[in-house]
């Protein structure tokens, strides 16, 4: 289902699908975590850009909706239960200004503020890019550290949480520090693409 769902995500951008046998393995490798008692409950995906990861997690939230698709209703109980339903994919740009609203509620930014506790708490969050965004950034005197505040959070409530990022674990390390790369270790499957050449370039 993951390989047809990722063809799918391909074609759709009028692409050819071009299935390496690396590739296949990688998507090998994130299905079995997917049906497995693994202890993880994240995935951690690096490697150069352009090499099929974004796809991937695309794909994961294609299956993720049609898996769901019969759930037409829920009680009020559960609308307000966390984890949030729903999985959501966000650039770690995208997520500092997010952020940033939310360290400074007015009401004008009230929507990107109740957006930001919504992914705070989703059940499945997807920071694509991880690495792209400032490490800091000063928002009203404020030192905002976006990233690492919320895959804090979500190691806390052991929600499951994917990340991309064209950084190794031990650049993730330098980039952040020890201590988010270590969360990130502990909670999540790392698939590691190295520098597998890109696609992109491929289907030129």
């Amino acid at each position: 289902m993951l390989y047809a769902s990722c063809k799918a995500e391909v074609n759709a951008r009028m692409r050819k699908f071009m299935l390496s046998d690396k590739y296949k393995q990688h998507l090998w490798d994130i299905s079995k975590w997917l049906t497995s008692t693994d202890c993880t409950f994240g995935l951690f995906l690096s490697g150069n850009k352009g090499n099929g990861k974004t796809t991937i997690v695309k794909a994961l939230q294609s299956l993720y909706a049609y898996i769901h698709s019969d759930e037409t209703s829920h009680t009020e109980k559960e609308l307000y239960e966390l984890p949030y339903k729903g999985f959501v994919i966000i650039t770690a740009k995208e997520l500092v200004q997010y952020a940033k609203a939310s360290a400074n509620p007015t009401k004008e930014n009230a929507e990107a503020v109740a957006y930001f506790n919504k992914i705070r708490n989703i059940e499945v969050l997807c920071i694509d890019d991880l690495g792209a965004e400032a490490r800091e950034s000063l928002h009203y005197g404020e030192i905002i550290t976006a990233v690492t505040d919320i895959i804090h959070h979500r190691y806390q409530e052991q929600f499951c949480t994917i990340a991309t990022s064209n950084l190794s674990g031990k650049e993730i390390g330098k980039y952040y520090d020890e201590r988010l790369a270590d969360r990130l270790r502990e909670m999540a499957h790392i698939v590691n693409f190295d520098n597998e050449p890109s696609f992109r370039t491929n289907n030129v």
